[in-house]
């Protein structure tokens, strides 16, 4: 039990120089960039970037959807199917 306890503290002294570290860091970071104010959860730039990062990803799982598609339907043109995938490729350009 006792040894739990010196692991769990060392655990917690190593995490909290971590952040220590990683604050100071942040710090020295928002001097060089002359950040004068950091963005506030549901601020307007805080909101218009987290919009942008969610269509970024969106894309990027557009994207991967259109790459498995086209697998697909490479996989069925082998086997002689080909047909049997037009309407996913017309799905794919009303998107």
């Amino acid at each position: 039990m006792n040894e739990a306890l010196a692991h769990a503290r060392i655990r917690v002294d190593s995490s909290y120089a971590k952040l220590q570290h990683a604050e100071a860091l942040v710090a020295h970071i928002e001097i060089q960039l002359a950040v004068e104010a950091r963005w506030e959860i549901g601020g307007q730039e805080y909101t218009q970037f987290k919009m942008e990062a969610n269509i970024v990803r969106y894309r990027a799982a557009l994207d991967d959807l259109e790459r498995l598609v086209v697998m697909r339907l490479f996989e069925l043109s082998k086997l002689s199917l080909s047909g049997t995938g037009e309407l996913l490729v017309r799905i794919r350009i009303l998107c």
